[in-house]
């Protein structure tokens, strides 16, 4: 073993800037051979170290630059931290999101964040509360997270001109997004799923880069849903048959057991792999279309396969427009 045991420990020792740059370097080269993710690596790094010397160091010390010519545990823990900032730079933060979901807005895409969540939160669709400073932990109350803030690249004056139809469009875009990546969340521990879940990311990626790829990311769409299916295939015993025809696979999944889907949404996923070299062309309305629709059976069915196994799965509660629940809020609206 590389890491000591208390007994084994040594006096704290580094004297100089030298010293501790060539510590730090061995201990990231250790922690890139045991895969530890590039968000993790302050944290095991200051742990590492605390298993070499006799200090007591700090996993989270003081946001402060280190006093120079000092290094004590304290300063050192410090210098770790920075020594990070400086390595990795914004590859640190934490990627607070379980996945994307792309919306055409105005004659533009825009892509939604779905957010992380922790016990209970209330979502809303607020054009005029956009931007305004929430708790994010809600202790007397409830906390409430407004979706426009999730809206990658959205500017004050964008989300304040937000219409009714604009304001049910993006709503319902997001509960599809949350069902879907919530699900996925839950049996992401299953054979397939994990790349079900990059599938849906590299699809946001295509529809969002500088220069559209709409067929990559219906292909990508694709691959979500064929792989979600052949994950139910799998967890039922069967085997699963090396195709790209959903309907074949959602047939073969309906006999054992998973209710059928209408024919339109399979459809509306379906392609053929010449649309990866543009040999088939698709618009960037099919390509969304798909890529929304991909995401609803994705909850459909990764809520069946998280149900055989007897798991809790998520419930995306009815979500608010302007204090009214969306379903009643859809009729208001239709019959004003």
């Amino acid at each position: 073993m590389n890491e000591k045991t208390d007994k084994q420990k040594l006096p704290l020792s580094i004297k100089s800037e030298q010293e501790f740059l060539l510590l730090m370097e061995e201990i990231d080269r250790e922690m890139v051979l045991e895969n530890i993710p590039i968000t993790a690596r302050p944290f095991r790094a200051v742990s590492k170290i605390a298993l070499r010397y006799d200090a007591i160091f700090f996993p989270l010390p003081p946001n402060r630059p280190p006093k120079s010519n000092c290094f004590d545990a304290l300063e050192i823990s410090i210098r770790i931290h920075d020594w990070m900032k400086q390595r990795y730079g914004k590859r640190l933060n934490v990627y607070a999101c379980l996945g994307r979901v792309v919306i055409p807005l105005r004659g533009a895409l825009y892509s939604i964040n779905c957010p992380i969540v922790y016990g209970t939160v209330k979502f809303v669709c607020e054009p005029h509360t956009f931007g305004q400073k929430r708790e994010l932990v809600g202790v007397k109350e409830v906390s409430v997270s407004n979706i426009l803030d999730s809206i990658e690249n959205a500017t004050p004056a964008l989300a304040q001109s937000i219409n009714t139809e604009e304001a049910i469009k993006i709503t319902i875009a997001f509960t599809v997004g949350m069902g879907a990546y919530t699900a996925l969340d839950s049996i992401k521990d299953i054979e397939y799923i994990r790349e079900v879940i990059g599938d849906f990311h590299a699809s946001v990626s295509h529809l969002m880069a500088h220069e559209s790829q709409p067929g990559l990311s219906k292909w990508a769409s694709l691959q979500a849903v064929e792989k979600l299916y052949k994950a139910y295939i799998s967890q039922q015993g069967e085997d699963v048959k090396r195709t790209h025809s959903l309907q074949k696979l959602c047939d073969q999944a309906t006999d054992l057991g998973l209710p059928s889907l209408p024919k339109k949404c399979i459809n509306d996923v379906q392609c053929s792999a010449g649309v990866r070299y543009g040999e088939i062309s698709v618009s960037v309305e099919d390509a969304v279309k798909a890529h929304l629709v991909s995401l609803e059976i994705c909850e459909f069915v990764a809520q069946h396969i998280g149900k055989n196994l007897e798991r809790k799965m998520p419930v995306i509660p009815e979500i608010k427009i302007d204090g009214v629940p969306l379903s009643q809020f859809c009729q208001q609206y239709i019959h004003s």
